[in-house]
C-alpha cells in the first residue's frame, strides 16, 4: 500500500488495481480438510458501514448472513453509547434480519468500564454527563453498584470535578496542601489521593474539562482514560470477545484466528484505533487488518499528508466487497502455502 497522496482515481479503481481482482467473489463450501489452518476474525463498525440514517447499507445483511452460514466469527465495535450489550445485540438482530446475535459480540464506546467494576463495583462513583438516569441504568448493568449522579448542567459538572481534582482525599470542600508544591510531581496537583476520572467518548465535554483545569492550575490532568474508538482498550475488548464467540461457535477443535479485520468508515477511529493496537503488543494477540469503506465518513482526499497509522490496508466500495476482499487473500494465502492449485475453483461464472 502507498502512503502520501491519494491516488485521483475512485476507490474502486484503487481496489480492482491493487489487487487484481474482481469484486464480485463467491467461495466455493470447502470441506473443514480444504481449508487453511488458520483463520479470520471481522471487526464491523455499525455507523457507515453497516447502517446509515436512512437504514441498512447495501448488502450489510447478505453479509452477516454470510458469515453466519460459513461460521466464520465477528463482531460489532461501535461508539455508540446509549445501548447495553443485549439491547445492542437485540437491535442488529432485528434491524438486519438475522437468526440470532449474542451480547458478547456488541461492543460500544463505554463497554470496557465493565473491566473496572469488580475493582470499584461498590465503591462510590461520581457520573456525570447529558442523560445520566440512563448512564445510571447502564452502569449498574456493567457491575457497579453505588452510582450518584449530579444536575445535568456540564458548568456545575465541570467545577465539581475541578474541585474533586483538587481536594484532599477526595473529600468535597476540601484542599490539598500538596498543590502548587515544586517538591511533588505535577507540581502537588493529584499527588493526595483524589479519585481516578475515566471519560466515555465525551470528547467536547473533556477538551473543556482540561482547558479549564490548566486555567487554574498552570497544569494538565493526569491519569485520564477514554474510552471509546480510537482508545486500545475498546480494540483488546473486541478482540477477547472475538475470540470467545470463535471458540463458543467451533468448540475445542477451533482453528486459531491469526489475523482480525477492521472495517470501518472512519479514519480516525476505526483505522487509527486498529492500526494502533496491531502495533502494541502489550496488548493484541492477532495481527490486524484494517479496511475502510466509502460509505459512511470517508471520502478521498481525507488520507492526503496523514501518517500510515491512518491509511487503511485495503480500500473497497462496501462492506460486503470488503469481507469478499478479506477472504480472497486468506484463500489465496492458503494456496500458495499448500504449493498452488486450482486457486479459481468455484469461482469460475463469477
Amino acid at each position: 500500500m502507498r502512503h502520501g497522496r491519494e491516488p485521483k482515481s475512485t476507490v474502486h479503481k484503487l481496489i480492482k488495481g491493487s489487487l487484481n481482482c474482481s469484486l464480485q467473489v463467491s467461495f466455493p463450501r470447502r470441506k473443514s480438510s480444504q481449508g487453511p489452518r488458520t483463520t479470520l476474525g471481522f471487526v464491523f463498525d455499525i455507523d457507515g458501514v453497516l447502517y446509515s440514517k436512512w437504514g441498512c447499507l447495501r448488502r450489510a445483511s447478505r453479509t452477516l448472513k454470510y458469515l453466519q452460514e460459513m461460521k466464520i466469527p465477528f463482531v460489532f465495535l461501535t461508539n455508540r453509547w446509549q445501548e447495553t450489550a443485549s439491547e445492542g445485540a437485540t437491535w442488529v438482530r432485528k434491524t438486519f434480519d438475522l437468526t440470532a446475535i449474542a451480547p458478547i459480540q456488541y461492543i460500544s464506546g463505554p463497554s470496557p468500564f465493565a473491566r473496572l467494576a469488580p475493582r470499584f463495583a461498590d465503591e462510590l462513583v461520581l457520573l456525570v454527563g447529558l442523560n445520566t438516569e440512563r448512564k445510571k441504568y447502564m452502569a449498574k448493568i456493567l457491575g457497579f453498584n453505588n452510582v450518584i449522579t449530579p444536575p445535568n448542567k456540564p458548568e456545575q459538572d465541570k467545577q465539581l470535578i475541578v474541585d474533586l481534582l483538587l481536594s484532599e482525599h477526595g473529600v468535597v470542600g476540601t484542599v490539598s496542601g500538596k498543590n502548587g508544591e515544586p517538591g511533588f510531581p505535577n507540581w502537588g496537583y493529584q499527588q493526595d489521593e483524589q479519585p481516578g476520572i475515566w471519560f466515555g467518548v465525551a470528547l467536547p465535554f473533556r477538551e473543556t474539562l482540561l482547558q479549564h483545569f490548566w486555567e487554574k492550575t498552570s497544569c494538565a490532568i493526569m491519569n485520564i482514560t477514554t474510552f471509546g474508538k480510537p482508545a486500545p482498550e475498546n480494540f483488546r475488548m473486541a478482540e477477547i470477545q472475538l475470540l470467545q464467540w470463535h471458540h463458543h461457535i467451533h468448540g475445542a477443535d477451533a482453528p486459531k484466528i491469526d489475523t482480525v479485520w477492521m472495517i470501518g468508515d472512519n479514519i480516525n477511529d476505526d483505522i487509527l484505533g486498529a492500526n494502533r493496537y496491531n502495533f502494541d503488543e502489550t496488548f493484541s494477540i492477532c495481527l490486524w487488518k484494517t479496511i475502510l469503506v466509502d460509505t459512511g465518513l470517508y471520502h478521498p482526499g481525507m488520507l492526503n499528508g496523514r501518517s500510515e497509522m491512518y491509511w487503511p490496508s485495503i480500500f473497497s466500495t462496501g462492506v460486503w466487497d470488503a469481507v469478499q476482499l478479506a477472504l480472497r487473500e486468506k484463500y489465496e494465502q492458503h494456496w500458495w502455502q499448500t504449493g498452488g492449485g486450482n486457486r479459481d475453483q468455484g469461482n469460475s461464472g463469477n
